[in-house]
């Protein structure tokens, strides 16, 4: 039997207070360009827009900062998942809600993007940071370019030392998903309401779950899929990057385990002994599928946080689903969105980019670019893989074939986040860039 741990982290040791910290609900203000482009002449007439974002890991405004920019789902209490790592690491990670998202003002469809980036920028300011790298998941690519393409524009004092890409959102007709190519027949409107939808399975199920604890195998995998869309499988038990080794020998050990201490509820055993299981698990796992988040988040802070991500309204799930799919008037607003066909989208977006950052390279200031992806990825199939490596290694040369571009077997879309394997080479990659400039 593990030994149980001497000392417990925070959120362990009081859930509820770790999702109080003020780090995690912070709030400024600012204007979006659109709204001042609309009355120039007029600040007092100009609206002011609310973000609400976070702040995970080290609060030391000179540490080695990530913004991320996160997935559809994305909200800012997802940070906490990253949160001890990051701080035994030493880095800060950024993340904002985008508009509607949490406690952000909604803005229209079509400035959606520049909105963010505007968002961003007073963020920033508030946390007083010029230099960081960007972290983007699935479709935070969409945020990523815009900002890279922009930034030396907006502001040329704030600098973007690396750019990593987890699981990049690949649009349907480049990818060849077919469960996304349907979507697109979806009409615009119910599109729209696919918050207001997972904000009514959220508190359907979550009676229904303290009702069956975990050891409803259907409920579990409805878990760890709605914790992904607070951004990560990290703290999940239903994925298949959670999951122990594969086999009828590992699924026994873990069975076994489970009856000799009466673990078939997790979130029902003291703290300590959540901990040592998790560590006790995580240790069967082969290296490629080994998390993190256990260690500093229990298995019960998953309801906790959709609680709180549901009570302040989902309606962002539903724009970001209409961004991807472009539906309702929703732009990318990257460059050479107007020319040409959808079939050239990245491929003009893309060049712009490179275009942006050959130029930045002229002043001594190049950004490193890495790739990483779940060979099993659903949502983004082997064609839009490898539509995109095509794209970045070969044609564009923006990433490194060698160091740049990682696929990790047995991982889905939203695993990639959770997993030792990625986050942590990722932290130590932008440490070091860091401590270079």
């Amino acid at each position: 039997m593990a030994a149980e741990p001497a000392s417990l982290p925070p959120a362990y040791a009081d859930p509820e207070a770790y999702l109080r910290r003020e780090q995690f609900h912070r709030r400024t203000t600012f204007t979006p360009s659109y709204a001042a482009a609309s009355s120039p002449s007029s600040s007092s007439s100009q609206p002011t827009h609310t973000v609400s974002y976070a702040v995970a890991g080290s609060l030391d405004p000179a540490a080695p900062t990530i913004v991320w920019l996160n997935g559809m789902g994305g909200h800012r209490i997802a940070a906490t998942s990253l949160d001890g790592l990051l701080l035994s690491r030493g880095v800060r990670l950024i993340t904002l809600d985008r508009p509607s998202g949490g406690l952000s003002t909604p803005v229209p469809l079509a400035h959606r993007v520049p909105a963010s980036l505007d968002a961003l920028l007073a963020v920033l300011s508030a946390e007083r940071t010029t230099t960081f790298s960007l972290l983007s998941h699935s479709n935070g690519l969409l945020y990523a370019l815009h900002t890279l393409s922009h930034l030396p524009l907006r502001n040329p004092d704030l600098r973007v030392l690396s750019w990593h890409l987890s699981s990049p959102y690949v649009p349907p007709w480049l990818s060849g998903s077919r469960a996304l190519a349907a979507a697109r027949w979806v009409p615009a409107p119910l599109v729209a309401q696919l918050g207001t939808l997972a904000g009514a399975a959220q508190r359907l199920a979550g009676p229904v779950a303290r009702g069956v604890g975990w050891g409803s195998a259907a409920m579990r995998d409805w878990r760890a899929s709605a914790w992904v869309s607070l951004g990560t499988t990290a703290a999940s038990t239903g994925s298949a990057a959670a999951r122990p080794a594969a086999g009828p020998a590992a699924a026994a050990r873990e069975g076994e385990a489970g009856e000799e201490e009466g673990e078939e509820v997790p979130e029902r055993l003291p703290p300590p002994k959540q901990l040592a299981r998790f560590r006790r698990l995580n240790a069967l796992r082969p290296p490629h599928r080994r998390l993190f988040g256990g260690e500093s988040i229990p298995p019960g802070l998953f309801s906790r946080a959709t609680s709180l991500a549901v009570n302040e309204g989902l309606d962002a799930m539903g724009h970001e689903a209409m961004l991807c799919l472009r539906q309702g008037g929703a732009r990318w607003a990257t460059e050479g969105e107007d020319e040409g066909d959808e079939a050239g989208l990245y491929e003009r977006a893309f060049g712009g980019l490179r275009r942006t950052l050959q130029q930045d390279e002229g002043r001594g200031r190049g950004l490193e670019i890495s790739v990483w992806y779940g060979e099993d990825d659903a949502l983004v199939p082997r064609q839009g893989r490898e539509y995109l490596r095509e794209l970045l290694v070969e044609r564009l040369g923006l990433v490194d074939p060698a160091k740049g571009w990682h696929e990790v077997e047995d991982a889905g879309h939203d695993d990639t986040l959770g997993l030792c394997c990625v986050v942590e080479p990722l932290l130590d990659d932008v440490v070091r860039v860091h401590r270079a400039q």
